[in-house]
């Protein structure tokens, strides 16, 4: 589906006969990629994906309230998740994301033969190994949408409504995301000298020119 997905777009996804989980879309890949013809950063490997975020309420209808209940903060999922899964709806309706909300997931990835720090834009060098890498296991990944709706079941207290319960626990993305895993998260920030409660913004910003 080449559908441009415009950010702030409200999705719901049916989990029971009468209730959804909701969510919104914060950003879209391909929009970016069509401006930025020869990006360095992690965006290539999610073209045709949108990241997302999902609130941690299970209803029949969406409330604006949901906004501050948040279940995944943000993930990337396949943009015809919304066209090949009849579960998931996209909703007329659009509620705006300020750019300075927006966070993304942080991997560590290797480019010929060097391993590199990836949030978004933002790309740093590393003298990490190979051998390092693989102990952290964090690499940039999507799946089809199935584990952002277990983990908000599970986050919003709904374990009954998944299917198989053996797929429900304590992190739902650790090799996909470095915030899953707060201690490595920070030795890594301290070893790259960068500051882990820096806002990915200014971190952006800060990155932007070199």
């Amino acid at each position: 589906m080449k559908k441009d997905i415009q950010p702030g777009t409200i999705f719901s996804v049916k989990v029971s006969s009468d209730e959804n989980i909701y969510g919104r879309i914060l950003f879209n890949v391909d929009d970016y990629l069509d401006k930025n013809k020869d990006p360095t950063n992690y965006f290539d490997v999610f073209k045709k994906c949108v990241l997302i975020e999902t609130f941690g309420k299970v209803a029949s209808d969406f409330d604006e309230s949901f906004l501050t209940n948040i279940a995944v903060k943000s993930s990337f999922i396949p943009v015809n998740t919304f066209s090949e899964e009849l579960e998931w709806q996209l909703l007329d309706r659009v509620i705006s994301v300020p750019q300075e909300y927006i966070t993304f997931p942080e991997v560590l990835r290797f480019v010929e033969g060097k391993i590199y720090f990836c949030v978004g834009e933002v790309v740093i060098p590393t003298a990490f190994d190979e051998v390092f890498r693989d102990e952290c296991g964090v690499y940039p990944s999507f799946g089809t949408g199935y584990w952002e709706v277990v983990a908000t079941l599970d986050y919003a207290g709904r374990k009954d409504l998944i299917a198989d319960k053996s797929d429900i626990m304590e992190s739902y993305f650790k090799d996909a995301d470095l915030r899953e895993s707060p201690g490595l998260r920070r030795r890594i920030y301290y070893l790259l000298n960068e500051d882990p409660n820096m806002p990915y913004e200014k971190l952006a910003l800060k990155h932007a020119n070199k």
